[in-house]
């Protein structure tokens, strides 16, 4: 790689890497948050929350590392041309490959990042993340675990504790049991446990007493015990694996799906759709990286706004990406061949392109118009601030 290529490559690779870092610890902080309150509303340790969080991760980068790419290609190639350094690089006589060749090797580094994340560890983390979800909420023992609040396990058993202990033992326990139709059950407690064995779920409570009031009489009767088992067992999940998706399931599940599966019977064409996408998302990473390049890799006059081109390689960029989502890859196989197509098809026409010096450039009656629209909205809100600094 020669000297302008290997400046251009890491001038993109650490645009793309410091852009990514901030856009995915927004995006990532964002949905932490929603994970921390369904977490801790089910009484879970950090450990739970933090576990959750990580895998947010694969999907994450997904999503955000094309948009970083696109960023950094902009920024750097803004950079370059306000700098004169593009001028530098064209009068040198350095072809256009010159500028392509690094930002192409950028892109395929973050092809086979994303690809490795559709194809292996966003399914993995999917499955990980229902597994853990499904346990947080089916376990009953998550909801013991907040102090001096009245549970509502059903709407006639009601579960209170004063405190719980480092090792897990709770104190200043009540039970309300209102199931029987004859008669309703209060239990106090000491102390307690949780004892989950082969045999089912018990609350194990030390040192209390029963009262029980007899619902035709109004006769109350009371019952001390020194170790009691309340049985929990009705309560827990009778099956602790849920139902997987097709974008939760492993890849080469997809290419043999088990016609057993539930979810394959009613809808067997989402895991052909889901397999389609897996290979084609990452595809697109090339497109992010080079279709700015139509709109900034020439030099240009520093003292001439590159707003317009930006905003029209955003724009384009968006409505290429935009285009699969539209189409029923599921019910049509030319339309699963067209995944394919759209994406390696644009990439190899925006290489010719660039490297026939073409450079793109957005309608001047639309940049026109756009300034006047900023140019009013401009107007508009500096004559509101005008008249409320008066």
């Amino acid at each position: 790689m020669k000297l302008i290529e290997r400046y251009i490559f890491r001038k993109v690779a650490a645009a793309t890497t410091l852009t990514f870092v901030a856009l995915g610890a927004m995006v990532w902080l964002s949905q932490a948050l929603r994970q921390f309150d369904l977490v801790t509303a089910n009484g879970q340790a950090i450990s739970t929350f933090l576990q959750v969080s990580a895998l947010l991760i694969p999907v994450l980068l997904t999503v955000v590392l094309p948009v970083a790419l696109l960023i950094a290609v902009i920024y750097t190639f803004n950079s370059l041309n306000g700098e004169s350094e593009l001028v530098v690089i064209n009068a040198s006589g350095a072809p256009q490959g010159a500028t392509l060749k690094p930002v192409l090797l950028v892109a395929l580094i973050c092809t086979l990042i994303v690809g490795s994340m559709t194809l292996y560890f966003a399914p993995l983390s999917f499955r990980t993340w229902q597994v853990v979800i499904t346990n947080v909420r089916g376990n009953i023992v998550t909801q013991f675990m907040r102090e001096g609040t009245f549970m509502a396990l059903t709407p006639n058993l009601t579960f209170h504790m004063r405190s719980r202990n480092s090792d897990g033992s709770m104190r200043g326990i009540f039970v309300s049991d209102d199931r029987d139709a004859d008669k309703t059950s209060t239990y106090l407690a000491e102390r307690g446990a949780i004892l989950d064995n082969p045999l089912g779920l018990f609350l194990i409570m030390t040192d209390g007493t029963i009262q029980q009031r007899n619902k035709l009489d109004d006769t109350i009767s009371m019952i001390e015990f020194s170790s009691y088992a309340f049985d929990l067992s009705t309560f827990t999940s009778g099956s602790t694996e849920p139902v997987l998706k097709p974008n939760e399931r492993p890849t080469e599940y997809l290419f043999n799906p088990d016609p057993d599966d539930p979810y394959y019977r009613q809808f067997p064409t989402k895991f052909r759709a889901e397999l389609n996408d897996r290979f084609t998302a990452p595809l697109y990473c090339f497109l992010f990286a080079i279709v700015p390049m139509l709109f900034l890799g020439q030099a240009g006059s520093a003292r001439q706004s590159r707003t317009a081109p930006i905003a029209a390689a955003v724009i384009l960029v968006t409505l290429i990406r935009a285009v699969p989502v539209f189409l029923p890859v599921e019910t049509s196989l030319i339309a699963a061949t067209f995944l394919y197509v759209w994406p390696i098809g644009l990439t190899a026409l925006c290489i010719w392109l660039i490297l026939s010096g073409v450079q793109l450039k957005p309608p001047e009656r639309i940049v026109a118009f756009g300034e006047m629209l900023f140019a009013r909205a401009s107007g508009l809100v500096g004559g509101r601030t005008a008249a409320a600094a008066r």
